[in-house]
């Protein structure tokens, strides 16, 4: 690796990490002011708070990374512009292309780690979290404030895949409720459709039943068995589970999630959402690397001192319309308005195109 290169990583790894420790505590520190009251009113001990932030801190960091990247990059290239280094390596004949290559490969690989860590870090440690938050601060909470969902899918114990069309919280009341029973490949073995689903406290009651038994291809092998109402003891999971389904998708994994959208392919169920979800997944790590093609072309070219604020306004603005187009998109993507890889793909493509293509006249 040349010196330079080592240069330019050294100089952007350490301001990029310093922002993200500093905006990961920031957003703890936030956390703890909210929630104060009802640390205090639970009497929730030190440690259960300290395993309660240890486990919330590889989501945040999911979600500061493109900000601290954002500051890294505005940082060192001011920094080059500043003390005439930029201008110094132009004159020696060096292209801006082949300037931010090394900060190009360091943003490869911050993508791949940010992936990683929210598919294999951030399910298992949110899901901790959120159990502590729910065990010690939502228990307060009354059902009645909490509303209807919609589409819910879970992955629970057992090997089991469930789907409700509606859930209300406030009655402990599924509708089309769909249970899908998979074995260690996969594939389903059992279904069992309801109209409806109620938590009597311990169990659930299932009304308006229809069971089907599959074969090991995932044909139905007889007539469905119906049944007016129906309980099945092996299912453990409480409305609370369901809730916190409901209410967020980051509890499990990539893979898991490709499983949930094969799974309801095969059982004619297609949810945008989903879909969404799943390829968001793997859109989002990028962002951090657009955002960094974003600032180089417009602060790679200052000249003078002077220009370099407006410069980083223009970066702050461009990366601001990046996130407000990027959540649109997700929206009509989930909406089923827009094609789930549209919704997430198309502003990545957009936005790094123009990057690149502004990338050359930085050289001017």
């Amino acid at each position: 690796m040349k010196i330079l290169d080592r240069y330019l990583i050294k100089y952007f790894l350490i301001p990029t990490l310093f922002c993200a420790v500093m905006l990961i505590f920031l957003v703890l520190v936030a956390d703890v002011f909210d929630n104060l009251d009802e640390f205090l009113r639970n009497q929730v001990t030190v440690r259960q708070a300290l395993r309660y932030y240890l486990n919330l801190t590889p989501f945040v960091f999911v979600q500061v990374i493109q900000w601290a990247t954002l500051l890294g990059t505005l940082y060192l290239l001011v920094q080059l512009n500043v003390h005439n280094e930029l201008t110094a390596m132009k004159v020696s004949g060096l292209e801006i292309a082949m300037i931010v290559r090394p900060l190009v490969f360091v943003g490869f690989l911050m993508a791949i780690f940010t992936f990683l860590v929210r598919d294999q870090l951030v399910p298992p440690t949110y899901k901790q979290a959120m159990r502590i938050q729910a065990e010690r601060i939502e228990k307060k909470q009354k059902k009645e404030d909490r509303k209807v969902y919609m589409d819910i899918t879970y992955y629970g114990s057992g090997n089991r895949l469930y789907y409700a069309k509606t859930f209300n919280v406030a009655d402990d009341e599924m509708r089309d409720f769909i249970i899908l029973w998979l074995d260690q490949n996969k594939t389903t073995r059992k279904k069992v459709m309801a109209r409806t689903a109620h938590w009597n406290g311990s169990l659930w009651i299932l009304k308006q039943v229809n069971e089907f038994e599959m074969s090991s291809t995932g044909q139905m092998v007889a007539q469905p068995n119906s049944y007016d109402q129906k309980i099945y003891p092996e299912i453990t999971e409480t409305p609370e589970d369901f809730y916190r389904a409901a209410a967020d998708t980051n509890y499990i994994s990539y893979k898991d999630l490709k499983q949930y959208v094969n799974r309801l392919k095969e059982n004619g169920l297609i949810l945008s959402s989903e879909l969404v979800d799943l390829q968001e997944r793997l859109a989002s790590p990028w962002h951090s690397l657009i955002i960094m093609f974003i600032c180089i072309p417009l602060l790679a070219k200052t000249a003078t001192r002077k220009s370099i604020a407006s410069s980083i306004l223009a970066c702050l603005g461009i990366v601001f319309m990046f996130h407000v187009s990027t959540a649109v998109l997700m929206a009509l993507g989930k909406s089923g308005k827009v094609y789930p890889f549209v919704s997430t793909w198309a502003n990545n493509f957009l936005f790094g195109f123009i990057a690149l293509f502004f990338l050359d006249r930085a050289d001017h």
